[in-house]
């Protein structure tokens, strides 16, 4: 695809190629821009333009009308996100060729009214995988689908990652967001087999409040186009208003930033590229308002798919292209809401909070989301409560502050029914993402305008730090356990293999209080060096004692060796594998040749959400899969012996939401679930925040907020039905009553009133750590992830008595 798409940038006078940067395999990540000759000419005042409508500051309505007449809109088009989702990159190659060589008069409006920006695959790498192996299985026995995460860490869950922007893929999204500021932003993607033949909006309900009223009126306004034009087109078999709401930040980026969001789902074909033939026509066979004509054919094939998304295309382009006056007014609209709103007046983080990375993460965040930050010089009062100099205030009167409310501010989701009286309506996705409860930190909402002295940052740097004086020969360095960007530091410490202790009480040096948790290092130069150049890019302060504390404590164990349980496209050790990379950890993913000797290979295992005792002992089956694959293969009762013999032998394990359920399987753990069965009507939580109970003082939550909330996305939460079978402590669990929901939303909270969530076990001679809740959430939740590195790296560890950990293990 890319030397075609490099030669219709070579050859037309339409289009202009352009590499934005490679991808996280080493893949060209590429952009087509597309209109006539005269308007890439005159591309840099196009730009500009869109650049003055969406900040509209200092610019009267009458000029704003002008530049209106003036500019052009831009449509932004992407496909390919979803790389099994394939006939939308195909329907990509046509609608270039198109573009760049149909002389009609219908293609030269279009280009004179509009830029289109397209983005022919979001996911190059997966499209590489997904299409080698399609190749390589033809003509065999084996599954023609590709296995495997088809993005290296994401997977399908690529296009949740436009709040965290984790990805380098989601940050070259949002630069080309960022640059062109696009009226419209079409989504194109694939679904099931048995969907509407192709899904555009409107969308079910609700949608973020935080979305401006135009903006979603204007997205229903293109998808009812192209659900016109493809009835008039004969095409049968459309639906929308069903399944896909617009609530979830975490897949629309765009309509904060002044761009409707247009998802398309396009029914999938058999085996990806193969005629889907039924026994009947296929699909629902019953109309609605919102499902006009019923398809009427027994086949589907890539042909009709690609047929069909291009159509929704040429029809979402007609649907601005004839109407850019108001396209391009509105956008100054829904821009000059934003910057003149009263209230609520800013959102101010507050100087020297316990943990520096959790600031810093989100302050990242909101740099790359093009949301102004600026910095107080001086203290302030704000709200009737005063603030340190160096504190950071989030105007909510600038263009894109939409996107920072969102993220900070607490959800309150809709009570949806399916019918009254009924279950509840699903939601798409999550319906929680209120920042300072996912990383840890203080935001507080100032409803009324405040006086302050504040600089506009460029760039967003950890809080300076000191490094101290070195301790003598009977002190250490102490780093707190309050970051969890320690786990940064702890890696590098490993790596280097410079020794690590962790103190097992609190303990006080020179008027100051450690908590449980608290890392220490004996003085060595390579330490000192190490920990100057750590805090300095973490912002976390390193101390020094004058004597080591007389209390209990751990030694790490050096180059503690961690083991990731990853079944073939299992999000989420994928992006445990993310995480583990950005942080340094050393980890290898288990494969089926390590169950022979697992004490040999690994110190601690981890067992993510999705891991099953099936996706263990079954796993890939030899006669679907080439022998690539043999490393995911099957590992029989056999190997699921092994792994129990691993953990009563001395290792360690820690499992997390349904990785739980298969730790109970494992070695019948005495716990039944608290929750009731059967109708969501009882009990539903489908992506929240809920309150809990820590014990900081268990070293599974070292470091943790006492009251810190946990994530939950249709996890489980329990009841202990014995104390007899194992030792067994409670790390955390929820309140015995009151509102168990912190955002988002919950049905039937009291049924997790006293239940427990985190629990540390004694079994045989080894360690092993349950969590009912997802802890490790699309590297979402990292307060409460730090949790599983807290267990990973304690378990192995050498426990000290009070004399021994005062001598440092000597």
């Amino acid at each position: 695809m890319v030397p075609y798409f490099e030669l219709i940038g070579a050859r037309s006078d339409r289009v202009r190629y352009q590499e934005i940067g490679k991808t996280t395999r080493g893949n060209p990540y590429v952009l087509l821009t597309i209109s006539s000759p005269k308007n890439l000419a005159d591309l840099d005042r196009l730009v500009a333009t869109n650049a003055r409508l969406a900040d509209p500051r200092g610019l009267s309505e009458a000029d704003a009308k002008k530049l209106a007449t003036e500019g052009k809109p831009f449509y932004y088009v992407q496909a390919g996100i979803h790389s099994t989702e394939v006939g939308n990159s195909q329907a990509a190659i046509e609608w270039a060729h198109r573009l760049a060589t149909e002389r009609s008069d219908y293609i030269e409006k279009i280009l004179d009214n509009l830029v289109i920006l397209l983005q022919p695959c979001q996911n190059p790498d997966g499209l590489v995988l997904v299409n080698d192996y399609f190749a390589a299985t033809a003509g065999t026995d084996y599954s023609r689908v590709y296995p495997d995460l088809y993005n290296k860490y994401t997977g399908h869950d690529d296009n949740r990652d436009w709040i965290m922007l984790t990805q380098i893929e989601s940050r070259y999204n949002v630069s080309i967001l960022n640059k062109y500021r696009p009226q419209v932003f079409q989504d194109s993607h694939g679904a099931g087999a048995s969907a509407p033949r192709l899904f555009t909006p409107p969308y079910l309900s609700p949608y973020d409040p935080n979305i401006d009223p135009i903006l979603v009126q204007q997205t229903d306004t293109v998808g009812l186009a192209m659900q016109r034009g493809m009835t008039v087109a004969g095409m049968k078999g459309n639906g929308w208003g069903s399944e896909y709401d617009y609530w979830s930040p975490s897949r629309q980026y765009c309509v904060y930033h002044g761009a409707v969001r247009i998802l398309t789902e396009a029914a999938a074909a058999a085996n990806l590229a193969y005629p889907q033939v039924g026994k009947g026509p296929l699909g629902q066979q019953t109309t609605d308002i919102n499902f006009i004509e019923p398809y009427d054919s027994d086949t589907w094939k890539l042909r009709n798919i690609v047929d069909w998304v291009s159509q929704a295309f040429y029809s979402g382009l007609e649907a601005v292209a004839y109407d850019t006056y108001n396209w391009l007014y509105n956008s100054y609209r829904v821009a000059a809401k934003a910057v003149t709103r009263t209230s609520p007046y800013a959102y101010v983080i507050p100087a020297g909070q316990r943990d520096p990375q959790a600031v810093h993460d989100a302050l990242e965040i909101f740099r790359l989301g093009a949301v102004e930050i600026r910095q107080a010089q001086a203290a302030f009062t704000a709200g009737g409560k005063k603030y340190p100099a160096g504190s950071y205030v989030i105007y909510l009167q600038q263009p894109y502050a939409a996107f920072a409310k969102t993220l900070l501010e607490v959800q309150e989701y809709p009570q949806l029914l399916q019918y009254p009286g009924g279950p509840p309506q699903r939601p798409y996705d999550t319906t929680a993402q209120t920042l300072p409860m996912l990383l840890g930190f203080e935001a507080d909402l100032i409803e009324s305008s405040f006086p302050a002295d504040t600089r506009l940052l460029s760039s967003v740097k950890p809080p300076a730090v000191a490094t101290p004086s070195a301790p003598p020969s009977t002190g250490a360095y102490a780093i707190g356990p309050e970051s969890y960007g320690v786990f940064r530091i702890v890696a590098a410490l490993q790596k280097q293999k410079i020794p690590t202790f962790r103190a097992a009480a609190p303990f006080t040096d020179g008027g100051r209080t450690f908590p449980a948790g608290t890392f220490l290092v004996p003085p060595s130069p390579g330490a000192r060096q190490l920990l100057e150049t750590q805090s300095k890019n973490t912002g976390i302060p390193v101390s020094a004692l004058s004597t080591v504390p007389a209390v209990a404590g751990v030694q790490l164990k050096p180059g503690t060796r961690i083991g990731l349980l990853k079944p073939p496209d299992n999000m989420p050790s994928g992006w445990l594998m993310w995480t583990f990379e950005q942080y340094g950890v050393e980890y290898s993913v288990v494969e089926a040749s390590d169950y022979a000797d697992l004490a040999g290979t690994y110190d601690a295992i981890i067992m993510p959400e999705g891991v099953s005792k099936d996706s263990i002992v079954e796993g890939l089956d030899p006669k679907d899969y080439p022998p690539d694959w043999a490393w995911a293969f099957g590992i029989g009762t056999t190997g699921w012996n092994r792994l129990h013999d691993f953990v009563t032998g001395g290792g360690t394990l820690v499992a997390y939401g349904s990785g739980t359920a298969t730790a109970r399987s494992l070695f019948d753990l005495p716990l039944t679930s608290a929750l009731p069965g059967g109708s969501s009507s009882d009990f539903y939580c489908p992506g929240s925040l809920l309150s809990q109970e820590f014990d900081t003082g268990n070293p599974a939550a070292w470091g943790v907020p006492a009251d810190n909330p946990v994530w939950f996305v249709a996890d489980d939460a329990y009841k202990i039905t014995s104390t007899s079978t194992y030792p067994v402590d409670v790390v955390a669990r929820y309140p015995d009553s009151g509102d168990q929901l912190k955002s988002g939303w919950l049905i039937g909270g009291e049924h997790l009133n006293g239940a427990v969530n985190g629990l540390s076990w004694t079994i045989g001679k080894g360690y092993v750590v349950t969590f009912g809740n997802e802890i490790g959430f699309r590297t979402w939740n990292r307060s409460e992830q730090r949790m599983l590195f807290n267990a990973a790296y304690y378990g192995p560890s050498t426990k000290l008595t009070a004399d021994r950990f005062q001598r440092l293990g000597r």
